[in-house]
């Protein structure tokens, strides 16, 4: 949102619950935070197992772990602005408002605005449906599919790359009484006589017609049906929302696309829409492991595996249960695998279960006298880029499946353990296909304690698992030495990138690099994308050499693309590099000393800042769309970091700093 609305809503969380506390204010736009603290050595690539059996887990390839987690609270859904790409919604009278009053709000973070006009959402795709939109230039509008605009706001109204609560409220059908609001100011006020009873196929952030999808975050999205629940000026909920009453949907507010509302609609996704943790509201609590917890992330060539010696991990004749948490970005990921060695039903070291998401359908295959038997969730087609609570339970006559808490197959138990079946794979099955994408909280028991496989519902949990009685296996994926406090991302520590406790500015640590093959790499991120918009990227350096080019970051997808750009150092001077574009501070910079590097992004203008002040500035609107990003190394990978960089971070969509200020004289704030 503007930044005067932006700091009147940080004045609203009430900063008194903070008293002794440092709050950022902006946090909310802050979508990594690298403080590098921690056990000196530590690094990403450390498996535990935190059950009393204490299982040495084995890393194969590259798989790493971090804090992108289903836990909390604070969540939106990203849409990549494609012709396709939109959430759908059943036929609904909870849509069709007649000539009453209604309420439709959401947080809307736009990094494009759309050729025509971006659909927030439609109650139907059919002429005489409503439709909440933003414009080619930022107004906010109220049109009729099929037929046209209602009325708008002023252009403008929906500022690019900045959260922005928008509202529509009808009071009744005489003039004047709809009313546009951007952040809680009025932007527009128009009449609405219309009678809705369009409710067909209604949508989410497009309505399949070219030029009409939006680009960007809507997190929150809140329909209510009967009343007008804004009349006059005020200020957004720094909450998430709540299903009040006339409540017909409430949405892209949750770890998976689900309706909060007591509706419960079904959400089917279109496109590539995702669930991201970027949103419009400040965690009210740091990065903890007991409330956040950790994942491990699988990049489709890397898994994890260990030796079950005492078969602690059976799943066939017994209470039990297997468990986790996938967020998984493609069609077919292997979870867990437990066989003897052989990649068939063997009886003798075949294959004792597997349990994989196939062609978007969760299945398990477990062995059967030396065949394969199958259990299959009846939904196809489950959307990827969203996270799934798993568990499989088997009990001495029944085995189920359930997704999300509920139960969606049994089976009679009657699962071959083959002789031998010591090996248990996770993110690899006995042959070649892997996972790609994310697990947190796997978690294996055996007797009293496992989730009960009669039951047709069980309880999803909302914090990271625990080692409970007969526990027998807890990957909680929470030893990353290197780990983001905003609670996005998990970077592979690639080569001896660690942490060092020796060499440091703020806390207990940096992050070391050592010139030889040393980064930091993260998956694949639309938060760490730029787009054309404002931003913040600093960090503290300690050169140990300011010799040829060495790499602080480099959001590129390729060393020759245009679409991000490479923040180092050049002759001992920091330089911005891309192909199309270089910018190269003043000052020279020496070896063996701490200097806080910032580069900034305001209103088309691009800044490097060195200790506070400006050292380099050029015009720039580049659309920086990559979304890749490496520290300490180009994408090749080559110029290497030679040092150690402490409090590295990422704010997108606001530039912090625009005239000479004081470099931060402590760590940055984790909320």
């Amino acid at each position: 949102m503007p930044l005067l609305s932006r700091i009147g809503s940080a004045a609203a969380r009430g900063f008194g619950l903070f008293v002794g506390r440092v709050v950022d204010p902006f946090f909310e736009y802050v979508t990594l935070l690298l403080h590098g603290d921690g056990t000196n050595g530590a690094q990403n690539n450390t498996f535990l197992d935190s059950s009393t059996n204490n299982f040495t887990i084995t890393r194969n390839g590259n798989t790493t772990q971090g804090t992108f987690t289903p836990y909390g609270v604070n969540w939106s859904n990203y849409f990549d602005g494609a012709t396709a790409t939109s959430l759908s919604l059943p036929s609904n009278v909870g849509f069709a408002f007649g000539t009453g009053a209604y309420t439709i709000e959401a947080w809307v973070f736009l990094t494009a605005y759309a050729s025509v006009q971006g659909s927030v959402f439609d109650s139907g795709n059919a002429s005489g449906a409503l439709d909440l939109y933003i414009t080619s230039t930022g107004a906010l509008g109220l049109g009729e599919y099929g037929v046209g605009t209602v009325f708008n706001s002023s252009a403008g109204a929906v500022a690019l790359n900045s959260w922005n609560h928008l509202a529509i409220v009808r009071t009744s059908t005489s003039a004047s009484s709809t009313k546009l609001y951007a952040n809680g100011t009025l932007v527009g006020t128009g009449t609405d006589s219309k009678n809705w009873t369009v409710t067909t196929a209604p949508s989410i952030g497009g309505i399949n017609l070219a030029g009409y999808s939006t680009a960007g975050y809507i997190s929150n999205l809140r329909v209510v049906k009967g009343t007008a629940v804004y009349t006059t000026a005020f200020t957004p909920s720094t909450t998430p929302l709540t299903a009040i009453s006339g409540t017909s949907l409430l949405s892209c507010q949750s770890n998976r696309f689900v309706d909060n509302s007591t509706n419960a609609f079904t959400i089917t996704r279109n496109g590539t829409v995702s669930i991201q943790r970027f949103s419009p509201f400040s965690p009210f609590a740091a990065y903890s492991t007991s409330v956040i917890g950790g994942s491990g992330y699988f990049d489709g060539s890397d898994y994890l595996n260990f030796t079950d010696t005492s078969n602690v991990m059976d799943l066939g004749g017994a209470t039990a249960s297997f468990e986790t948490w996938i967020y998984p970005t493609a069609a077919t990921c292997v979870i867990a695998t437990k066989y003897g060695g052989v990649a068939s039903y063997s009886i003798t070291n075949g294959i004792e279960y597997t349990i994989a998401l196939v062609s978007q359908q969760f299945l398990m295959y477990y062995n059967v006298a030396g065949t394969s038997g199958t259990l299959a969730d009846p939904t196809t087609g489950r959307a990827l880029n969203q996270w799934y609570h798993i568990v499989v339970a088997t009990n001495a006559t029944t085995l189920s499946l359930y997704v999300n808490g509920t139960r969606v197959v049994t089976a009679t138990a009657g699962i071959t353990k083959p002789t031998t079946r010591t090996t248990v794979r996770f993110g690899l099955d006995s042959g070649s296909t892997y996972l790609t994408g994310y697990l947190s909280d796997v978690r294996f028991i055996q007797g009293t304690g496992a989730y009960d496989a009669s039951q047709t519902t069980i309880t999803v949990p909302t914090a990271p698992v625990t080692a409970v009685t007969n526990t027998s296996l807890l990957l909680n994926y929470t030893n990353a030495g290197i780990y983001d406090n905003a609670m996005m991302n998990d970077l592979e520590t690639v080569g001896d990138a660690q942490v060092s406790t020796s060499v440091k500015k703020f806390g207990s640590g940096s992050m070391a690099f050592d010139g030889t093959g040393d980064y930091l790499k993260q998956p694949a991120s639309v938060n760490l994308s730029f787009g054309s918009g404002d931003f913040t990227l600093e960090c503290w350096a300690y050169f140990t050499s300011v010799a040829n080019f060495p790499t602080l970051t480099d959001s590129r997808v390729t060393s020759s693309s245009t679409a991000g750009f490479n923040l180092g150092l050049s002759t001992a001077k920091v330089q911005i590099y891309t192909t199309s574009q270089v910018l190269i501070g003043a000052t020279t910079l020496s070896a063996n000393t701490w200097y806080h590097i910032a580069v900034t992004r305001a209103s088309g203008t691009l800044k490097i800042w060195l200790n506070g002040v400006q050292d380099a500035t050029v015009a720039n609107s580049t659309n920086w769309s990559d979304t890749t990003f490496l520290v300490g190394a180009t994408p090749t990978p080559t110029n290497y970091m030679t040092g150690y960089i402490d409090d590295l971070r990422v704010t997108k969509g606001y530039a912090r700093y625009t005239s000479t200020f004081t470099p931060p004289t402590a760590a940055f704030p984790n909320q």
